[in-house]
Order: structure tokens, then C-alpha cells, then sequence
């Protein structure tokens, strides 16, 4: 693959990267030249599955994604959507600013709302190319013809259907060049999905080593209350800066690094409590087994419990022992509340017992947790490398 030489001023409509094989330009065709609209209505419920759109995972039978029964529906008035063909969702997002469009893969059929915009590939184009195509940057070129920011309405762009065909997109003329940048963001696609699967079974791993380190611990008994000093030091004087929020992975985390908009919290941080490296801050979840170890400095919401552990724990021992189910189950009697508005009783769980192993016991624990981490965090970085490669990608194989 080389860079494309546009220095010629005829010949501009090339992308800026290419197989070497092909110097034609593309061409500029409407939607409608090279896909057509999908109507039929799935008549006396002929299939039952019904689908929805997931920007990130696709079309997808909507009653396993959700994980719950959805109430029977006459889905009569549905589209009867067929493996291959593609949907559009006209629901905006940060990463879908003109919606998501996604191909039917999974089922050989399936019912979708008749709000959802259908069409299936015409055979002058490879339908693996116009997918990937849809995933890029580019297409919005042309869909940003028709829709505007005022266009908006509750989380939908005022897009009509004829607008929608009517957009105007380039590609190659030779149906050889896309099917060779098909093939090769597809082949991305399965490393990137392989290399999910890596981390995926490595964090199931790590939760089973978890599990097995600490249901046959020995040592001596104490009270979490002979661990830990509940501590309240405020920032009065400004010392850190820096807001933490607890998070379930990863525990305390610079709440800059989630994206959030931190602000309003500026006026009043004197008033939020200090947390220091090896606290233990117990968040609004704890009945999930909300205590979240805390490996920096920094200030957090008033409304956090502050553990600090004496020296008769390893740094970061119980960090893990606090994620297992083992502990979270064990909370179930501390635990009041329904739902999500439970909480743990922290004076009655400070009287709980726990055994405590001897310091080289707890070290050689964290150690070999931390190994799994190290382990876990590489290839996470490597997944980051093949998403930046994909989006690098998409970027520039495409006008």
C-alpha cells in the first residue's frame, strides 16, 4: 500500500491512501445508485425475533441484549429485515454524530421497527465495502448535506427517507479495489475481535485466581475495625486539586480521565476529603462490592467513606479480596435497602471478621495478582494500538 500521488489536479478524487494497483478515480453516486430501500413488512409475525440496533455491537436480537423478556408485540407492522441487509438509526451519539448504520449478521432474519430506515446492497457494489464505509468518517460528508444542528429533536435527526437515498458518497468504480479494502478492514476487524477475546478470558482468569487465593487463606482473625481507621481530613487548605471517583475496575481514578465535566465541583472541593495512596474508599455501590483501593493522591465527594488501613495489611491486599464474590456475598448482611439504593451499614461491617495471613503470605498474593494486571494491561494497550490502526484506517481509504 502506498500514498496516493494527488499532485495532479485531474486526477483528485482518489484517497489518500491506496493499493498501488489502482490509479482510476472514484466516482460520485448517490446512495440510491448503489443500495435500495427494504419495505417489506414482516406479515403475520413471520419471524418472531425481534432486532434492535446497538452502535457498538450491531443488529442484535433485542431480548438477549437487554437480558430481559420483552412483552409479546405484534410485530406484523415491522420490516422484515434479511441477513445482509442494513438498517439505519437515526439516534445520534458522541461517536455516532449521524447515527449508526449496521448490517443484519448474526440471523438469517429478523423483525425491526418500521422507524428504522432498511435498504440491502445492489450487486454493483461489495456489501463488505459499504459496511466498513459506513463505519468511517466519510460517510457523514454526505449526510451532513441534509442535517444540521437545529435539525435535532429529542436525540433523532429530522432526516426524511428521499434525503437519506439522496446523499451523495464516492468509491471505486472497480468492485476489485473494494473488495481489497473489504478484506483488509475486515481481517483488522477479526484481529481487533480476537484481541478482545485475549483480554476477555485473561479478566475472567484473574477473577478465578482471585477466587482461589482467597478461599484458603490462613492466619489470625480480626475485626475490619482493628485494620482500618475511618478517616474524615477535609481539603481545607487546597492541598490537592485533583477529584477522584471511585470506579468497579479500576478503582480510584482521576475523574479527568473519565470524561466528566468537573467544573461546578471547583467551588466547593475545600469541603471534599483527602484520600492518600493505600486508602480504601467505600463508594455508593458498595453492596456490589464498592470499596475501591485507591494507589494516589487526590480529593473525593464528601459523601465517600475514607479507610485507611495499620500495618498489619500489605499495600494493596485487600484490593482484591474486595472485588471477589466471595466478599461481595458476604456484605448480604450489613446490606439494607432495595435496588440500587442499598448501602452497607459501614459500622456493623467494621465488626465483621476476616483472616489476615502473614506479610510474605500477602505479598506473594499481590504479586501474583499483579503479574495477571501487568499481563492484562499489555494487551489492552495492543488492543489500543489495532482500534487506532482501524480508525487510521478508515480515515484515509476512503473519500
Amino acid at each position: 500500500m502506498i500514498m496516493a500521488n494527488n499532485s495532479n489536479k485531474n486526477k483528485c478524487n482518489v484517497p489518500h491512501l491506496r493499493f498501488p494497483e489502482f490509479t482510476e478515480e472514484w466516482k460520485k453516486i448517490r446512495l440510491d445508485s448503489f443500495t435500495e430501500r427494504v419495505m417489506r413488512k414482516n406479515k403475520n409475525n413471520l419471524s418472531k425475533l425481534p432486532l434492535t440496533i446497538s452502535a457498538q455491537y450491531g443488529l442484535v436480537d433485542q431480548i438477549t441484549f437487554f437480558n430481559k423478556v420483552v412483552a409479546s408485540t405484534d410485530m406484523s407492522n415491522y420490516y422484515l429485515l434479511k441477513k445482509g441487509e442494513f438498517a439505519y438509526n437515526k439516534s445520534y451519539s458522541s461517536d455516532y454524530p449521524w447515527g449508526a448504520i449496521k448490517r443484519l449478521d448474526n440471523y438469517e432474519q429478523g423483525a425491526l421497527s418500521s422507524l428504522y430506515i432498511c435498504f440491502a446492497p445492489k450487486d454493483n457494489v461489495e456489501t463488505d465495502f459499504i459496511l466498513q464505509y459506513f463505519e468511517s468518517p466519510k460517510w457523514h460528508k454526505g449526510v451532513s448535506e441534509i442535517a444540521v444542528e437545529g435539525a435535532r429533536n429529542h436525540g433523532l435527526l429530522n432526516i426524511s427517507v428521499q434525503d437519506f437515498f439522496h446523499t451523495h458518497h464516492y468509491m471505486p468504480k472497480d468492485k476489485k479495489e473494494q473488495a481489497k479494502i473489504a478484506k483488509l478492514l475486515m481481517f483488522l476487524d477479526e484481529r481487533i475481535a480476537t484481541q478482545n477475546k485475549i483480554i476477555e478470558d485473561l479478566k475472567k482468569l484473574k477473577s478465578a485466581i482471585i477466587e482461589k487465593l482467597y478461599s484458603d487463606i490462613k492466619g489470625r482473625e480480626y475485626s475490619y475495625r482493628q485494620i482500618f481507621e475511618i478517616v474524615n481530613e477535609r481539603n481545607k487548605q487546597l492541598e490537592y486539586l485533583n477529584i477522584l471517583s471511585a470506579s468497579q475496575e479500576k478503582g480510584m481514578v482521576n475523574r479527568e480521565d473519565l470524561n466528566l465535566d468537573i467544573q461546578f465541583e471547583r467551588s466547593n472541593i475545600n469541603t471534599y476529603k483527602i484520600v492518600k495512596e493505600g486508602d480504601y474508599v467505600i463508594h455508593l455501590r458498595s453492596f456490589q462490592g464498592g470499596f475501591a483501593f485507591s494507589d494516589k493522591h487526590g480529593v473525593c465527594s464528601p459523601a465517600y467513606t475514607i479507610l485507611r488501613p495499620n500495618d498489619l495489611l500489605e499495600f494493596r491486599y485487600l484490593s482484591y479480596y474486595f472485588t471477589s464474590q466471595r466478599f461481595i456475598k458476604s456484605l448480604i448482611v450489613v446490606t439494607y435497602g432495595i435496588r440500587d439504593g442499598r448501602s452497607i451499614n459501614v459500622e456493623e461491617w467494621l465488626d465483621m471478621k476476616t483472616i489476615i495471613p502473614s506479610k510474605e503470605r500477602q505479598h506473594h498474593i499481590v504479586e501474583t495478582i499483579r503479574n495477571i494486571e501487568n499481563k492484562i494491561e499489555n494487551e489492552e494497550k495492543y488492543a489500543s494500538c489495532l482500534s487506532n490502526q482501524k480508525q487510521y484506517l478508515l480515515h484515509h481509504l476512503f473519500i
